[in-house]
């Protein structure tokens, strides 16, 4: 698998890294950042997505309708015979809850946290190795 945009793709894996490292950090006291935590989890997978879309179609992914966004990484994965059910369904996740946490009037509580957190981490597990030849090394 070539990539297509290295140059883009390196940015969108740089920002990702940069949003799942802030996470990890502010992770450490829910109370004071629940909602921080959950919107750089959110935000890890979709410039992940992001750097996949880049590397494997060459163009950038910058769809304000995110949905749309799952719907073409399940397209990729099935062009590229990728096991993309995890992965896909981790992602779908993420972005379902991004309106909730963002805009919400309801507190999100800390199963909250936690599942957002374990579907950043299984996502970019997943990112990793099924793209491996386009995102590169693991930078976290």
């Amino acid at each position: 698998m070539e990539n297509r945009a290295p140059i883009l793709t390196d940015r969108y894996v740089d920002k990702a890294d940069h949003f799942l490292q802030g996470m990890r950090l502010l992770a450490d006291d829910f109370g004071a950042y629940r909602t921080s935590i959950g919107l750089l989890a959110i935000h890890s997978a979709i410039s992940l997505n992001d750097a996949i879309l880049a590397g494997v179609t060459g163009q950038s992914g910058k769809s304000e309708d995110h949905s749309s966004a799952a719907r073409e990484l399940e397209r990729i994965c099935g062009e590229l015979k990728v096991e993309k059910m995890p992965g896909v369904r981790h992602f779908s996740l993420l972005l379902s809850r991004k309106s909730d946490i963002a805009y919400g009037d309801q507190r999100i509580d800390d199963n909250d946290v936690k599942t957002v957190i374990d579907r950043a981490e299984r996502f970019a597990n997943w990112a990793y190795t099924h793209f491996k030849e386009v995102l590169g090394g693991r930078r976290s």
